[in-house]
């Protein structure tokens, strides 16, 4: 996997120049470089090792979970950023059909698009803007938000999820960092989050304990 090279190669980086200028990682470091430079920050940020370890958390929790998928998933992601390396390291661990990728930020999506182009996935990245406009009733295996606390509770779309077989799977990260200007819906626990989220059936919750803050993730569905 491309991200865990790179934090390998990170860590012996004057041995591991031209290995890591040959990753997508910095290829797209580059492009953001001569075409955004003003996300060059918000792109760091996105590969560091705290975001790279809550993306982590989130995939080794869904493999211990061992969900009886028997077909490739429909998954969705909201608020997505520049979708790397969570959509790497996702593809790692399950069967993808397609990705519903929801993002409002157009800057991000113009990342994302050349992290597509770049790493070639075999199944299709649907890209989507607000993810509370879209009034379609669907079918889908499993939801994805890391970013919980930006957004309102992703309970009121419930009623566009078809319930047959079952509900899709939700994988929600949130946290109490209140200090954040854009951190509108934050919470003081995981059970705060599991309770705003109508979650009826959870299969794991947890906290990490960070410096700043804790972050709270919660696994279940409706």
């Amino acid at each position: 996997m491309q991200i865990e090279k790179l934090k390998k190669m990170e860590e012996r980086i004057k041995d591991s120049e031209f290995e890591i200028k040959e990753t997508h990682y910095y290829k797209i470091k580059n492009w953001i470089q001569n075409n955004s430079p003003s996300y060059n920050d918000s792109y760091t940020d996105s590969i560091s090792n705290g975001q790279y370890q809550s993306k982590k958390w989130l995939i080794d929790s869904l493999k211990e979970v061992k969900f009886d998928w028997n077909e490739p998933l429909h998954v969705e992601i909201i608020g997505g950023w520049f979708g790397y390396p969570l959509i790497e390291m996702l593809q790692n661990v399950i069967d993808i059909k397609q990705i519903d990728f929801y993002e409002i930020d157009e800057t991000c999506k113009n990342v994302l698009a050349q992290y597509i182009n770049h790493f070639e996935p075999e199944y299709k990245i649907a890209v989507f803007d607000d993810f509370f406009e879209r009034k379609e009733i669907r079918r889908r295996q499993l939801i994805i938000n890391t970013s919980a606390e930006h957004m309102d509770d992703i309970v009121q779309m419930k009623k566009y999820y078809k319930h047959y077989p079952s509900y899709p799977v939700l994988a929600l990260q949130s946290n109490n960092y209140f200090e954040i200007d854009d951190h509108v819906n934050c919470v003081n626990s995981v059970d705060e989050l599991i309770e705003k989220n109508d979650i009826k059936k959870v299969y794991f919750s947890g906290t990490n304990e960070l410096p700043l803050y804790n972050r709270y993730m919660v696994i279940g569905q409706w």
